[in-house]
């Protein structure tokens, strides 16, 4: 059986009165570039601080590759950490940022200036190595802090947003050349984040945090097809919900009653029972419009008035108002929303399995 790259059991920490982190239990697997998404005061980066050792838990302990690390010191950990903002010293060039590290470490120069060539080549920064701080873009300069990370050989890397001070084109591009690095290196990469696309787009796993808790952690297409939890539902994507009762519990379908009407899902929830209040989970993309109203699939279909049309380029997000006056959202072509206006009557339509049904109570 292989070690955790990262090993977390019982972290629980508090500041004064205030409890950050709840008893956090989660492993994170040799190579694997792992997301702790949450949104701001969720516990996320307080954890992150804490497998790097710039926290003590209060309770639990951090295990690196088997290897008991709660006690040691962050320099003592085979760890590293990239911040927010690279925080490079301005008064070395790009080089020396990069070398200073190592040259605490007493390598020989000869292997320090190899490791930096390398480095900067990782980064695509070759050639860029004499320039000071000051010289480079913003994206350029997270490069360097990202290099100056990686030049030590940590068994394990930390970020920290470190994506977050980016204008939105750079940093698309940044999350694809990061995770092209994390694979080139077979690295393993801890990344926080409060961005679900960014999660989305750069993780093996993902794990969502809500007060100072994991509620969830699968992989993208776990997180966003089944989410557990209406929070989860709502913070990792688009999706609409319509909230009503369990009215009748089958084999493999859960039945909710709703104001709109009677909607089927698959059951995957195993704790719902009749007489819970529950919500039906529906991405925009799962649903189809049909101008007119039909019944031709009950329990996956529902009725309304378009309210809204929102134009994104090559698709369209429609809002409909259906009988419990709650908008759902679908996002189709372009093309397939020619000619529907703001007061058509419509008909919403869904693959039943495409539809999730979520306790209400469930954090």
């Amino acid at each position: 059986m292989s070690v955790s790259a990262v090993e977390i059991a019982g972290v629980r920490k508090q500041f004064g009165q205030t409890t950050a982190l709840e008893r956090v239990d989660f492993n994170v697997g040799d190579g694997e570039f792992v997301s702790l998404l949450g949104a701001s005061g969720c516990g996320k980066s307080t954890l992150l601080r804490i497998i790097a050792g710039f926290e003590q838990p209060t309770t639990g302990t951090v295990r690196i590759y088997g290897d008991d690390v709660t006690a040691r010191p962050p320099e003592k950990r085979p760890t590293n950490l990239v911040f927010q903002r690279g925080a490079l010293f301005p008064h070395m060039s790009v080089r020396e940022n990069i070398g200073y590290s190592l040259k605490l470490q007493r390598w020989d120069a000869a292997r320090i200036k190899a490791r930096v060539d390398e480095t900067l080549a990782l980064v695509r920064l070759d050639g860029l190595g004499e320039r000071e701080p000051l010289q480079l873009s913003g994206g350029q300069a997270q490069r360097v802090a990202l290099a100056r990370a990686l030049a030590g050989e940590p068994r394990v890397l930390l970020l920290d947003e470190p994506l977050s001070a980016l204008d939105l084109k750079l940093r698309q591009q940044m999350q694809l050349e990061l995770r092209a690095i994390q694979k080139r290196l077979g690295a393993t990469f801890v990344f926080v984040t409060h961005d679900q696309t960014e999660a989305l787009v750069m993780s093996d796993r993902i794990a969502i945090m809500n007060n100072g808790r994991i509620v969830q952690h699968g992989t993208p297409r776990d997180i966003y097809r089944r989410p557990n939890s209406v929070f989860v539902s709502d913070f990792v994507g688009a999706t609409n919900l319509l909230r009503g009762t369990v009215v009748a519990i089958e084999a493999d379908r859960v039945v909710l009653q709703t104001e709109s009407g009677a909607f089927f899902a698959p059951r995957t929830e195993t704790h719902l029972r009749d007489g819970q209040r529950a919500a039906l989970s529906l991405r925009p993309e799962a649903i189809r419009l049909r101008p007119g109203e039909d019944s031709a699939a009950p329990g996956s279909s529902v009725g309304g008035t378009v309210s809204e049309i929102i134009y994104q380029g090559n698709s369209v997000r429609i809002g409909t108002r259906v009988e419990s006056g709650a908008i759902v959202w679908a996002e189709t072509r372009d093309e397939e929303a020619e000619g529907i206006a703001p007061g058509d009557r419509v008909t919403l339509a869904w693959a039943e399995s495409a539809a999730t049904i979520l306790r209400e109570d469930l954090e």
